[in-house]
Parts: C-alpha cells; sequence; structure tokens
C-alpha cells in the first residue's frame, strides 16, 4: 500500500525541510480556538491549537504582497511530557503573537502544512515593538502584548499582569546604556562619575559647552576642567531623574517577556515585598493589658496607613513606586483605616463604661445596705434598668466614631498639601521628594484624647442620666431610709465628676478567676503586631502608652478639641527620651 501511486512518501519527513518564522497578529487566529468555558465540543470554531506564521524566504514581510490572514495553517508538535489529551495527560502551548518559532513542513517540497517544533527565546535586552500586523513590524521583535490590526473588544483585550510589569522605565539602548549605574566594585570620583566609561556625545557637548563657559569667566585650567565634569555630573543626575520619572513618555516596551531575566525585578515583586512587610494588629488576650493593647494597635493602623500614602506620593517622582502602588483613592484609603482604628476605640469606651458601672456599684453600697431587706430586690430591678439604659447610652458613642477619626486624620494627614509639595520638589529637582511618615507612640494617644474629648458630652450625659435615675429612686425611698443621706450626694460627687477619673478608668484591672486556687497565672503578650516578614514584635518600654497623657489631654482642654499634630512633621528623636507618664518640667519657673 505504501508503494501505490497514491501515496507520497515525502509526506512523512522523507524529504526533510526546516523552516522559521514569526506568529503573526493574533487576529489572525485567536478565533481558532475559544477563550472561555463552554460545554459543546462541536462549538468550537476551529480544529486545534494553530496559528499564522509568516516564514522566512517564504513569504514576503509585506502585507500587500501575502497578508497575515492568508498565510498557512501551522500545528504544534507537543513534546512527550506534554502529552497528547487522551488519559486527561495534555498541556496548551504558551505561544503568543510575536513569537519566532522553527520547525519543518509535514508536505515536504510542497511547504503547505508547517509544524511547529520549538521557539526562539527573546533576548532582555532586545526592543519590543508595541505594534504589529503591519509590512513595518513583519520579522521584528514584537510584544506579546501589541496592538494589532483588530484588537479584541473589551475586557477579552490582554493586558500585563504585574509579574511581567518592570519597575524600570524602559528607554532606547543608547539612553539606557548611558544612564545604567555602575558596575559593581567600580569607584567613582569626587563628581559621582563611573571613570570605566567613556562620554556619550550628549556628554561630550555638555563637558565642551561648560569649559567655553568657564573660559569666558576667566577661570584656570584646573577650574575649566572641574567644571565640566560636574556639567556632565549634573547633568546624567537630572536625566535620570526624568528617565525614572512615571510623568515622562516611556521608550520601548514596560514589560519583561523574555526567559533569560527571570531574577529581573517586577511589579509584582514590589507589591509582594510591601505585603509581606505590612503588620498586622495582634490583640493580647489578657484583659488587664485590653486598653494598652487597644491603642498600640490604633499605632500600627496609622503606621501603616502613613507608610502606603508614603508609596502613593513617592510615586509622583519614582517610576518603581508608580507601577507597584495600586492605591487609586487617598480618601477611601483613609476612611477604611479609620473604621478600623474605630474597633479598638470600642474597646476603650467598653472600658470607660465598665469603669462608670463599677463606680456605681462602690458608692451605691452604702445606700444599698441601708434599705430595709424586702426593698432591695426593687433596688436590684432599678439597678438592672440602669446597666440596660448605660449599654445603650454607650453603643450609641461607636454609631459614628469611623465618621469622626476619619476627619480627625485627614485633618492630620493633610494629603493635599503633602501632594501639592511633593509635585513642587519634583518640578525643581529637589532631592526631598518622598515624605517620610513619622508616627510616635503619643499620636495614638492624641487620637485617643481628641475622640474621647469629642464625645465628652455624650459620656457627661450617660452618666449624669445615671445619677438622676439612681438619684430619683433613693428620693423615693428617703422617707424609709435611715442614715444614708449622704448617698446620694456621695454618687453625685464620685461619679458625676467623669473627666477627671479617665486614668483610673482605663487601667482598672478586669476581673480574675482562680476557682481551684492553684491555677497559674497566664504569661503576658509580648507582641501586639504581626508582620509576615519580621514576625512578632511589639513597642519599646519606651513606647507604652500613657493613660496619665490621655487624661491631661482630656481635662486640658475645656474650650477646644485637642491640637492632633500632622503626621510627617515631627521633631528629631531626642538623645534620652523620657518615659510615658513623666511629669512636664517647667524650665522657666524660678526665673
Amino acid at each position: 500500500m505504501e508503494g501505490g501511486a497514491l501515496f507520497d512518501p515525502g509526506f512523512l519527513g522523507g524529504n526533510f525541510n526546516w523552516w522559521i518564522g514569526q506568529v503573526m497578529d493574533d487576529s489572525t487566529w485567536r478565533d481558532n480556538s475559544l477563550p472561555g468555558k463552554f460545554e459543546d465540543p462541536n462549538s468550537i470554531p476551529g480544529w486545534g491549537r494553530r496559528y499564522k506564521v509568516r516564514i522566512m524566504g517564504l513569504h514576503d514581510k509585506a502585507e500587500e504582497s501575502i497578508p497575515s490572514d492568508q498565510l498557512p495553517w501551522a500545528n504544534v508538535m507537543y513534546p512527550i511530557t506534554a502529552g497528547g489529551g487522551q488519559g486527561g495527560a495534555s498541556q496548551t502551548p504558551s505561544i503568543r503573537q510575536g513569537n519566532f518559532v522553527f520547525g519543518f513542513f509535514l508536505d515536504g517540497e510542497d511547504q503547505q502544512v508547517p509544524i511547529i517544533m520549538g521557539i526562539l527565546g527573546n533576548n532582555a535586552q532586545t526592543q519590543l515593538n508595541l505594534k504589529t500586523g503591519t509590512t513595518e513590524t513583519n520579522y521584528t521583535p514584537t510584544s506579546g502584548f501589541a496592538d494589532g490590526q483588530n484588537p479584541p473588544p473589551g475586557s477579552a483585550k490582554p493586558t500585563a499582569p504585574d509579574e511581567v510589569l518592570v519597575t524600570k522605565k524602559p528607554s532606547n539602548s543608547e539612553q539606557a546604556k548611558e544612564l545604567a549605574p555602575p558596575a559593581p566594585g567600580v569607584k567613582l570620583d569626587k563628581y559621582g562619575l563611573d571613570p570605566t566609561k567613556t562620554l556619550s556625545r550628549r556628554q561630550l557637548q555638555v563637558a565642551t559647552d561648560a569649559r567655553e563657559e568657564a573660559r569666558n569667566r576667566g577661570a584656570s585650567r584646573e577650574e575649566v576642567e572641574a567644571a565640566a565634569k560636574q556639567a556632565v555630573a549634573d547633568d546624567l543626575k537630572t536625566r535620570r531623574r526624568l528617565q525614572e520619572s512615571p510623568s515622562t513618555p516611556s521608550q520601548g516596551n514596560p514589560t519583561k517577556e523574555n526567559p533569560d531575566a527571570m531574577h529581573q525585578l517586577s511589579a509584582a515583586d514590589v507589591k509582594r515585598e510591601t505585603k509581606i512587610r505590612e503588620c498586622n494588629v495582634v490583640m493580647t488576650p489578657d484583659p488587664d493589658q485590653f486598653v494598652q493593647s487597644a491603642i498600640s494597635a490604633i499605632q500600627t493602623v496609622i503606621t501603616s496607613l502613613t507608610e502606603k500614602l508614603n508609596s502613593y506620593l513617592a510615586a509622583i517622582s519614582s517610576y518603581i513606586d508608580a507601577v507597584s502602588t495600586p492605591i487609586q483613592n487617598v480618601q477611601k484609603l483613609i476612611s477604611d483605616a479609620a473604621c478600623e482604628i474605630a474597633k479598638y476605640m470600642k474597646i476603650i469606651f467598653d472600658k470607660i463604661m465598665d469603669y462608670v458601672l463599677k463606680q456605681m456599684n462602690k458608692v451605691m453600697t452604702k445606700a444599698v445596705a441601708a434599705l430595709p431587706t424586702d426593698m432591695r430586690a426593687m433596688f436590684a430591678d432599678i439597678k438592672e434598668k440602669i446597666v440596660e439604659l448605660i449599654l445603650c447610652l454607650y453603643g450609641k458613642l461607636t454609631e459614628n466614631i469611623c465618621g469622626q477619626i476619619e476627619s480627625v486624620l485627614t485633618d492630620a494627614l493633610d494629603m493635599g498639601n503633602a501632594e501639592a509639595k511633593a509635585r513642587a520638589n519634583y518640578e525643581t529637582n529637589s532631592d526631598d521628594i518622598k515624605r517620610q511618615p513619622t508616627v510616635p507612640t503619643c499620636y495614638a494617644e492624641d487620637v485617643v484624647a481628641a475622640l474621647i474629648y469629642t464625645n465628652e458630652s455624650e459620656i457627661d450625659s450617660a452618666n449624669q442620666n445615671l445619677i438622676d435615675n439612681v438619684g430619683e429612686f433613693i428620693n423615693d425611698m428617703q422617707s424609709e431610709l435611715a442614715g444614708v443621706s449622704g448617698s446620694i450626694n456621695d454618687i453625685l460627687n464620685q461619679i458625676g465628676d467623669f473627666s477627671g477619673s479617665i486614668s483610673s478608668a482605663l487601667s482598672i484591672p478586669s476581673m480574675k478567676l482562680n476557682i481551684f486556687g492553684c491555677e497559674l497565672e497566664p504569661n503576658p503578650a509580648v507582641s501586639d503586631k504581626y508582620c509576615m516578614a519580621t514576625g512578632g514584635s511589639a513597642q519599646p518600654d519606651t513606647g507604652f502608652p500613657s493613660f496619665d497623657t490621655i487624661s491631661e489631654e482630656i481635662t486640658g482642654k475645656i474650650n477646644a478639641l485637642p491640637k492632633i499634630p500632622k503626621i510627617g512633621t515631627a521633631p528629631e528623636t531626642p538623645f534620652a527620651p523620657p518615659t510615658p507618664g513623666t511629669p512636664a518640667l517647667d524650665l522657666l519657673a524660678g526665673n
């Protein structure tokens, strides 16, 4: 049969003909397969994974001579490790437009049935075109994300993922070589120039102009050469700044599309590094440290917020920050942080409520003891209603706490002025581009104090409501009480002045149960935050929050909201910072 007249032995490779070519614009072959899920295999518009390939030496590069959609279909030869689909063993080819592929003709000299055997890898230093499907772009290095003659509609258009987005702004080969950092181990001269590099034509012209200007000033020979080198260094600094600026247009492809630069830094790498260094709050299980842990949590949230905003501001002048900073809505970022802080402020308000209830129980002991036995049950009912009332009133304090915190953070961060300053520094070629966040522990104390002060009227109202209800009940029972006439005054005096008891309210220990009398004390928590990169950590001893400081902040502001300092404008760190709670020293006393 094989020797029959109808059989062509060359079809099985008897005449083995090699070829090399380029995969054309994907608009000519992407409809050969369905991009999404489907049920019926008969809905597949094509037959297998096939590609339109323009073969060198066989097909002219001009689209006018042979349009890409008229090129022959090229099938794929899979490796034995890929499988053929039977038994569920298969792999899809990773062929993209612009790939240079090679193979052989299955039909030999007829050259109508090309088979793809392999792909030639792209070099990392090759400039890739961002257009394809034209006569000028055929047989030239082309990006797999290039725009073709008929791009897919809507969301079907492929976009470069973070894994392939480079963090170094692309430039032409001559510019990239000129602006490249010095090789490791090279000692720079006092002007910051690499002595091993020869000057480019632009640098030679800059040096010539600087020499002429220096000679016109009557400078000496040494001064002329120094002026030339300084001019070259300044020009190089300016051009590097512009090269890394996201506001200037890129020259080339901003993606990593090569197999020989797998370790080149990508946007995904920067985002991953940022994420693993972001710290998450770890609350302590010790009830006695709830408030301290909550304030430390607020500190952690604010620090994380300012670091994100710092990256946003740095993106104004830094290309690497621009491609790796996904922040689009700054105000939403602040709002989300405010609502997270609200969770920990509720712990603080709950502690204050707990203090109020304990004070109520303490000062009412005399009154309860003085009541007739048959009336104590009535007082217990009144007490239950009072507790319910207090729970309701303090619960309402947290309803609008998110908005209050957002207002405080928005004013303190002052992002409008910060962004304007960053842009001005960039335009004036200033080195002070980034706004480094400075968030001391005392800032969290200021935020807590401001929020408590803002809600002080509601807190006083809740306490006064408690006093009025208890006083009304006791007045009704006044005729039947003996020796407790002072109880009402005690309640009024001890509970009424709430603002002066903030420090005690925040530091009051919680009740501990030791049923069997031999239980070991739990080990105190050692971490108040956890970072994936560095593990758990805690504030230093000098960074512990001070309840006395919070109390002083509240009671010291009578007619105005406590002033929250602007983040990022903190003074220099002192040599020996005092511990929290250290009383202030009046250096002018006695003068």
